[in-house]
């Protein structure tokens, strides 16, 4: 068992507004690039802030980050 049993941190409270706008695209199951695409910035921009908002959340995997983003009504299941 993992120390994870805590309730993970709720999105709206930890991340900045550009943070949760790509947190809330990445839940839809949009890929980098199309989040890039869509918000006008680099991939690597985008992978830099998936990479702070799994930190920021504590989430390692895309399950997680989507299993959360449920939680949270983010988006629906």
């Amino acid at each position: 068992a993992s120390s994870r049993s805590l309730p993970a941190a709720d999105p709206a409270t930890q991340l900045s507004s550009r943070e949760f706008e790509i947190f809330r695209l990445l839940a839809e199951g949009h890929a980098l690039d199309a989040i890039a695409a869509r918000l006008y910035l680099s991939s690597k921009t985008v992978a830099n802030h998936q990479t702070l908002i799994k930190q920021k959340l504590g989430v390692t995997t895309p399950i997680e980050l989507v299993r959360l983003a449920i939680q949270h009504g983010v988006v629906t299941g």
